[in-house]
């Protein structure tokens, strides 16, 4: 009979923990893939806006229409990084201003840029709205699992099952000595993963190019007074 229910006993101590385990590792999986997204995001759509955003910067010429724009855009100067940049021919690789006169392609390039920013930042957006509702869903989950798995809880009730020679719970990774059932609950417990703000900084819509062209070519013109010189290197 003790055999019985000694196999009784390890049948519902191994469900129990399969059930708690799997579980965890479900949600350690879900914390994995959504970090690899956030730095996958960083690599690629963020990479993609500062290249555009070094791009402006060199047809803007001077630092200070530089960040006038960024006033216009409302965009955190944070996210454009430092000033430096590659050469500009190769910054601005398979990218051509379309018009008769210099000016008219200097003008047509920047609007390509900015077009080409303003999708870049809509996709960048999207995915940070994305990751921000999959970060809340994963807390909620690891709440859930800690609220509807107490550990103390399961540690007293599998005790009951035990012998007088108390077997260890295994499973659990306890060792030969006893230790409070809440140290156990700390050191097993899932921390809340990074949020999307740690990572990414959250960048405000690009208002639409027709929205603030006039201000664009206002702008555009009093940078393209610097450039407008045999000596000044433009990609037009």
């Amino acid at each position: 009979m003790d055999d019985f229910v000694n196999a009784i006993a390890y049948e519902v101590k191994q469900e129990i923990a399969n059930r708690y385990f799997g579980f965890r590792s479900q949600i350690e999986t879900e914390i994995e893939q959504y970090l690899k997204k956030l730095h996958d995001a960083d690599r690629e759509h963020l990479a993609e806006i500062r290249l555009d955003l070094r791009r402006l910067r060199v047809l803007l010429h001077q630092e200070r229409f530089f960040k006038d724009f960024l006033l216009m855009t409302r965009l955190p100067k944070s996210i454009a990084g430092g000033q430096s940049w590659p050469d500009a021919a190769e910054l601005f690789t398979e990218l051509k201003g379309e018009g008769f006169s210099r000016w008219r392609r200097y003008r047509d390039l920047a609007f390509k840029v900015y077009q080409s920013l303003e999708k870049g930042i809509a996709a960048y957006r999207a995915t940070w709205v994305d990751l921000d509702d999959e970060y809340a869903e994963i807390c909620t989950r690891i709440d859930d699992f800690h609220r509807n798995n107490d550990l103390s809880g399961i540690l007293s009730f599998l005790r009951t099952f035990d012998s007088s020679d108390t077997e260890r719970l295994k499973f659990l990774h306890a060792d030969s000595a006893p230790r409070p059932a809440g140290n156990l609950d700390q050191e097993l417990r899932i921390p809340h993963p990074r949020p999307v703000t740690d990572i990414l900084p959250d960048v405000p819509a690009l208002p639409p190019l027709k929205q603030v062209k006039t201000l664009m070519s206002g702008l555009l013109k009093s940078a393209y007074a610097f450039h407008d010189s045999p000596q000044t290197i433009l990609p037009v």
